[in-house]
């Protein structure tokens, strides 16, 4: 997903946040997320060098890559609560 689409959604959930449609998010819930997906690249990255298959190198890989963009994405959204 791009930030692009991230910016829209979040635009998306503002306006549902001011008709009452929505719950508001909290700093400590982005937290709480970027923690978990902190200690999930953690036992990614220790299955990987444990791992010599390479087929399943290769999608731990882009387990990873994955891990990576939503760690981006939610680091982006704690700056914008």
């Amino acid at each position: 997903m791009s930030m692009k689409d991230i910016s829209a959604k979040l635009e998306e959930y503002q306006k549902r946040l001011k008709q009452g449609k929505a719950k508001k998010v909290e700093p400590k819930h982005v937290q709480k997320i970027i923690d978990k997906l902190t200690r999930k690249e953690a036992d990614l990255i220790d299955e990987l060098a444990a791992t010599t298959k390479p087929g399943k190198r290769e999608r731990l890989e882009k387990k990873l890559e994955t891990l990576h963009s939503s760690r981006e994405t939610a680091t982006w959204l704690m700056e914008k609560l």
